[in-house]
């Protein structure tokens, strides 16, 4: 009957033959006719003359009836001088059905018929009455989880749900922590926090949990006394613990926890109460699993709050606009790849119309990165204001990178002054890309002299200096220009960069972005994957 078809409703869906067959022979035999049973197709259900079984039974009351026993040979119970059928529900007296002695046996059969089909039909009353109230409490915990707030006190009070319901012990959800390989506590109810302090529940060894966590979707301990399975079974029988429902709690097939069912006395559980059971599980683990995701959605909005601030703060470190400089014309272009990055490049103004030229590119992306660059401009900051010549301002960077950062940290600078009044630009390269300067159309390379910053503490840096003269255009840049790539995998590469380069332009900003334009129509719209940095200066001419 757990499973009935409403399209398709038989009669022997509600009584079983045996019990009709009873009610067909009484009912024959006390009104004297033939009689038969049959279904919606005009099938016979029951045999049309009676059982032996019934026959005998008859045959027996005919005697006693005659004899007025306190109790017949059929063992019917007669108090009074007459026959008692009792109605016993659930194991309870609710009524009785009384007849006179003398009535005839078939009559007598047909009272106790009578009794029991009215004990059924409470008995099914019961059952019904049960199963709303266990839907209504399955309803009200569904609707608690689907909008669950504080998730730990709705969890809570889902187990206590669970416990009233199935008029059992305790209740219990373990969430599963595979890190730890553990079931941890989620929520409980009705259990001794002696019983809590047990020990660990390790999830590789709690077999029947991990049945429960299978497809079958449950698993049963009788006796948590004798089933080797059981992890701490001295301590669940001083707890009173005696069988065990377990129902895994799964979301989109990922393992969530277990919801465990205790009972004080050896106990089965109905399809329809596993299933009930399940269809909590089921809502729980899913409230759980939002739960995490809100938490994450929330933790992951906070921190990009915070990326945005940092990015803000960031952006302010990085001018804006290049200086008014006597000497130079200036230009620049940043184009990080991630609201944070690691280039990063700056004008110094220094004493006697002397600038300085700074960019560097910080190894690694995004939040690490971005901090590193920051302590390495306001360090570098420092240093100039105090430190004449360039290769004792990159040494000390080079010691404090190689104090503080972590291995694989490193970074690559190019450092120049540029001197006005001379023309003559003094520079010190650590490790970066060589600094471009085009003269009448033909390119001079500015090489590096030394180890990126943050490798060797011990490394020695030099500096070289070249005279510029009227015109020549200087271009610093990260390795994010020609490292940019298109569709095929293919970098836009240095050569390009010299080919953009060699275009020049009326004026520092155009030839910036020339370049730019160039590396856009090579890479299309192909995601970045570096920061892109340029600095771009241009030779007056003489007044």
């Amino acid at each position: 009957m757990d499973n009935l078809d409403p399209d398709n409703l038989r009669l022997t869906d509600f009584l079983d033959v045996s019990t009709l067959q009873e009610i067909q022979d009484s009912f024959a035999a006390v009104v004297d006719v033939r009689a038969r049973i049959m279904d919606a197709d005009d099938k016979v259900v029951t045999q049309g003359a009676p059982t032996k079984e019934f026959l005998r039974r008859q045959s027996v009351l005919s005697v006693a009836a005659r004899e007025h026993m306190g109790q017949d040979e059929a063992g019917m119970p007669m108090r009074d001088g007459e026959y008692v059928a009792p109605i016993i529900v659930n194991g309870q007296r609710l009524g009785t059905v009384r007849m006179s002695a003398d009535a005839k046996p078939a009559a007598i059969q047909f009272l106790f018929v009578l009794a029991n089909a009215i004990a059924q039909l409470c008995y099914q009353e019961f059952q019904l009455r049960q199963r709303i109230d266990e839907l209504t409490a399955v309803y009200t915990v569904t609707t608690m989880l689907a909008d669950a707030r504080d998730l730990q006190s709705v969890l809570q009070r889902t187990v206590k749900v669970v416990c009233e319901v199935m008029q059992t012990k305790a209740c219990s959800i373990r969430l599963v922590d595979l890190e730890r390989d553990e079931l941890v506590i989620g929520a409980v109810h009705n259990l001794s926090q002696t019983y809590l302090n047990k020990g660990p529940i390790r999830f590789s060894l709690a077999e029947a949990d991990r049945i429960a966590l299978s497809p079958k979707g449950y698993e049963f301990v009788k006796d948590v006394a004798s089933d080797p399975r059981v992890l701490y079974p001295l301590d669940a029988q001083q707890e009173g613990i005696v069988s065990m429902l377990l129902v895994g709690m799964r979301y989109k097939g990922k393992p969530i926890g277990v919801l465990r069912v205790y009972t004080d006395k050896e106990q089965t559980f109905s399809n329809f109460r596993i299933e009930l059971v399940k269809a909590v599980a089921a809502q729980a683990a899913a409230a759980i699993e939002n739960a995490r995701l809100m938490a994450d959605s929330i933790a992951a909005q906070a921190l990009e709050r915070q990326v945005q601030m940092a990015a803000d703060v960031q952006k302010r470190m990085i001018p804006a606009t290049p200086p008014s400089d006597a000497g130079l014309e200036l230009a620049s272009a940043y184009v990080p790849c991630y609201e944070l990055g690691g280039d990063f490049f700056d004008f110094i103004s220094l004493p006697y119309d002397n600038l300085g030229l700074v960019i560097a590119d910080v190894s690694g992306k995004g939040v690490p990165a971005s901090l590193i660059m920051a302590s390495v401009r306001a360090a570098l900051r420092a240093q100039v204001d105090n430190v004449y010549y360039l290769y004792e301002v990159i040494r000390r960077l080079n010691m404090m990178l190689c104090r503080d950062n972590k291995l694989g940290e490193f970074v690559t600078l190019f450092y120049g002054v540029y001197d006005s009044h001379s023309r003559r630009l003094t520079y010190c390269n650590a490790g970066h890309p060589a600094g471009l300067i085009l003269r009448q159309g033909k390119i001079i390379e500015l090489p590096s002299n030394g180890l990126v910053l943050g490798v060797d503490p011990q490394e020695k840096y030099g500096q070289a200096v070249i005279e510029l003269r009227p015109g020549d255009l200087l271009l610093l840049y990260t390795d994010g220009l020609p490292d940019a790539m298109n569709f095929d995998g293919q970098t836009f590469g240095r050569q390009r960069v010299l080919e953009a380069f060699r275009e020049g332009g009326a004026t520092a900003e155009a030839v910036a972005q020339n370049i730019l334009w160039h590396m856009r129509r090579f890479s299309g719209m192909t995601k970045r994957t570096d920061d892109i940095t340029m600095i771009v200066a241009k030779v007056r001419e003489s007044d």
